[in-house]
């Protein structure tokens, strides 16, 4: 894999390939062409896809040609990028990318793709496969069931007891992000907070991209620092910003009464994001206009931030609430005089969690799911602030 950010490959990094000889193995692999329209380039193209996801991610990079042995062998080092002639890029991007929506289950998320000029008869064409942390996924075009994934060697076919084991270490993941959730609501739910917070209830949201769980330490916090201490917490006007043991943290203090907020960036790149005066003991009903557009407005802050970070998606989304028993949705009651507020018996709400898979998404319609089920929780039948089409209209 090319040792550069995605949108910062240049020509430059290409012609470097070459000069140093680098050849294909485990993260990398040269093609000369694209992709024809017959069944058999189409599932060579979606093994080599599916074989890098499944490992530990690369770059397939079009219009390199390789060097050859005598007998016309190729040798996987690259000889020339000359580029592919009389493409139309944009086209050509697109059709690979419906190959690979169609023809890969499940779907893969965080596949980039682009164009790279200033060859001689044309563009290189780059696909960057992240490393899926929703693998195994397998070729199903024309009914074609196969598994694929990478050695220093190339891609190779697994066996049933490799299927078995991807199979069980995509679900050990998932208990592990679980498992850190829990922990940490547990921790908050206690007092153990890296600053005091009142006895209001507490939001909550955690973001965790799920490359993190690959090693720990992995983010220079010194380095990170001037970029992580522009990051709000959770609605926070203002806030002081330091290291600590587990990272980054900024927070917002309001004396005496601890009705504070914090953002707490780990240095495996996971978000925790705490507010105790978004819901208030002295106001027993939540404001649902603010507190949707709080979080959706820290969401899609949070998840730019892992962008500008170099994590890459899928991230998993919590969103917890506690300490709310006794309390109602507040709706305006002009727009309806005859509401009869419903009383959370429940003390704490932890949410279903949410994967996603891409930084553009849109932050207000992957939290709606997770706002319908809280307005369910206070007996209605879901959020009020979207319209049909699921725009959020709070405002």
């Amino acid at each position: 894999m090319i040792n550069k950010t995605f949108d910062k490959i240049e020509k430059s990094d290409i012609d470097a390939l070459i000069e140093s000889e680098i050849p294909e193995g485990k993260t990398i692999e040269y093609k000369e062409s694209l992709p024809g329209g017959r069944e058999k380039d189409k599932k060579e193209f979606l093994a080599d896809v599916s074989s890098f996801a499944n490992a530990a991610g690369g770059d397939l990079l079009y219009g390199i040609k390789e060097k050859r042995e005598a007998n016309g062998q190729s040798t996987g080092i690259p000889e020339e990028a000359k580029g592919l002639q009389g493409i139309v890029e944009d086209q050509e991007i697109l059709r690979l990318e419906e190959i690979i929506r169609e023809g890969i289950e499940l779907r893969i998320p965080g596949i980039q793709t682009r164009a790279i000029t200033g060859f001689a008869d044309g563009p290189v064409i780059l696909l960057r496969i992240p490393k899926s942390w929703a693998s195994p996924h397998m070729v199903t075009f024309q009914r074609w069931s196969r598994f694929y994934s990478r050695t220093s060697n190339g891609k190779y076919q697994l066996d049933v007891s490799e299927i078995r084991s991807a199979f069980a270490l995509s679900e050990s993941i998932g208990e592990k992000i679980r498992q850190f959730r829990d922990e940490r609501i547990a921790k908050i739910i206690s007092g153990d907070t890296p600053i005091p917070l009142s006895d209001d209830p507490k939001v909550i949201l955690h973001l965790v991209p799920i490359a993190s769980l690959e090693s720990i330490n992995k983010i220079d916090i010194k380095g990170s620092f001037e970029k992580l201490r522009g990051i709000s917490p959770i609605y926070s006007g203002g806030w002081n910003s330091r290291f600590n043991f587990d990272g980054v943290l900024n927070y917002s203090e309001n004396p005496p009464h601890n009705q504070n907020s914090y953002f707490q960036y780990f240095r495996n790149g996971t978000i925790e994001a705490v507010s105790s005066c978004l819901i208030r003991n002295d106001r027993k009903g939540i404001p649902n206009i603010t507190f949707e557009e709080k979080i959706i407005e820290a969401l899609k802050i949070y998840i730019q931030l892992e962008k500008l970070m170099d994590l890459p998606p899928p991230f998993v989304l919590f969103l917890s609430l506690t300490g709310i028993k006794g309390f109602y949705m507040a709706v305006s009651t002009s727009k309806y005089p005859f509401n009869n507020p419903q009383y959370i018996e429940k003390n704490d709400l932890f949410l279903p969690d949410i994967l996603i898979d891409e930084v553009d998404s849109d932050a207000s319609q992957i939290l709606q799911p997770i706002f319908d089920i809280v307005w369910q929780s206070f007996g209605w039948e879901q959020s009020i602030n979207y319209d049909e089409s699921g725009n959020w209209i709070g405002k």
